[in-house]
């Protein structure tokens, strides 16, 4: 039988774009409006990044890609590909993700072999894909004993830093964008230097990351719906702590506390380098399932109160816990808008706008709007509305109650010609 190629499955499409020429094609269209499929913004881009590959070879200068994981193995660091030039050539061919996987999986264990001759896949396993081991069966009591206190979590981030790589350097790159490409030689050097700092802060050296920690391109909180997706940020994340190490791996349950413990950390990291990860991004990286994951973020809620930081509770991108309807429980429970803000990691002032809208619907319903009415009223979409609706029926059956509510709030309702 021949497999199927050819085909991009749709939900590992944004992979494609998790590379650094992306982000710098997408930056340089945006700086020198340049047209979007720009060659010589590509040309620019691969030029620059030759000249400074060739320049910090000659320093002995090394720099991590984007998903590529730090580790230290018998003194030695090494470094293990979560996504690489081949898995993204494959993922775009329409090869399946469990074969892209498992060619990374290869791929990560001839490395750690390179460092430790006696090291097996079972090692391996330990390190990054803790699933894969043979464990016991386990019970539900998973969660960590404490919350992460986010407020504890030191990040370093990713800076975009003008001038790291000296003209000097990349002098070959202008020179081919000048006598091959027809730039003028000020266009083609501001080209250059701004596809060098690109390049420098999504690539880190060696030397700016612990073991245990990698760089990876998320989408930034100040996403909008016009913001060129290529234009993710790198976020540095650890993945795997010292302390990550000492964690028993002998049931289900172990691994699930480890997944757990991992998930609030690097969630929390992207938050505070003011960028968030994708359902898809928090899969690839911890080697877990969606349905796993939707557990663990689930039960995190349920333990603790706290949702998480990712792009679908922050960004509206995907579906993974419904925040809106969680704003107005906790709001409806006696809960701050500053506690609320706080528990969902949203500003005071998107809460705040949350509960205008759910004040909106009540009045609406109080009024006897019809739900066919609601969106051109609103300015919002029916499935928002109707889950609205859902919450205001179920906390407030009665029209006394919605009333009473309403009072409560300082809104002063009116006798319609209805006799309300």
């Amino acid at each position: 039988m021949q497999a199927k190629k050819g085909i991009v499955n749709q939900r590992y499409k944004t992979l494609l774009v998790r590379e650094t020429a992306a982000v710098q094609k997408a930056h340089l269209k945006k700086e020198f409006e340049l047209a979007e499929a720009s060659r010589v913004a590509e040309a620019a881009c691969a030029l620059t990044a030759q000249a400074i590959e060739s320049f910090e070879k000659t320093k002995g200068k090394r720099r991590l890609k984007p998903a590529e994981l730090l580790l230290e193995e018998n003194g030695h660091k090494i470094v293990l590909p979560f996504l690489n030039d081949k898995a993204l050539m494959q993922l775009k061919k329409g090869t399946s993700y469990r074969a892209v996987k498992r060619e990374l999986e290869i791929c990560q264990f001839e490395q750690l072999k390179n460092a430790n001759p006696e090291a097996t896949m079972e090692d391996l396993w330990y390190l990054v894909n803790q699933s894969e081991l043979t464990l016991k069966r386990g019970g539900n009591d998973f969660l960590p004993e404490k919350r992460l206190d986010s407020e504890k979590v030191q990040v370093s981030g990713r800076k975009s830093i003008q001038g790291e790589i000296p003209q000097e350097a990349l002098e070959p790159a202008c020179r081919s964008l000048v006598e091959d490409w027809g730039l003028r030689p000020a266009q083609a050097e501001a080209m250059t230097a701004s596809a060098a700092r690109i390049y420098t802060w999504c690539c880190p050296l060696i030397s700016e990351l612990q073991p245990g920690q990698m760089v990876w391109l998320a989408h930034g909180t100040k996403k909008s719906r016009r913001t060129d997706p290529g234009l993710f940020q790198p976020v540095v994340l650890t993945l795997l702590s010292p302390q990550d190490k000492e964690l028993p791996l002998a049931t289900t349950e172990d691994v699930k506390r480890l997944k757990t413990i991992q998930l609030e950390r690097i969630t929390t990291e992207a938050w505070k380098q003011d960028a968030v990860l994708t359902t898809l991004d928090m899969e690839w990286i911890l080697q877990v399932s969606p349905t796993m994951l939707r557990s663990l973020l689930e039960a995190y809620f349920e333990q603790f109160g706290i949702i998480l930081p990712t792009a679908g509770t922050v960004l509206d991108m995907g579906r993974t816990l419904t925040h809106k309807k969680i704003v107005i429980e906790l709001s409806l429970s006696g809960l701050s808008t500053q506690e609320i803000s706080r528990r969902i990691y949203h500003t005071p002032e998107a809460v705040d706008n949350y509960l205008r809208l759910f004040e909106r619907v009540l009045l609406l319903k109080y009024y006897g709007v019809p739900m066919s009415a609601l969106p051109r009223v609103t300015g919002y979409g029916r499935s928002l509305l109707e889950e609205h609706l859902a919450l205001v029926e179920k906390h407030f059956p009665t029209e006394d109650s919605l009333k009473e509510y309403l009072g409560q709030r300082g809104i002063k309702l009116e006798k319609s010609s209805s006799g309300k």
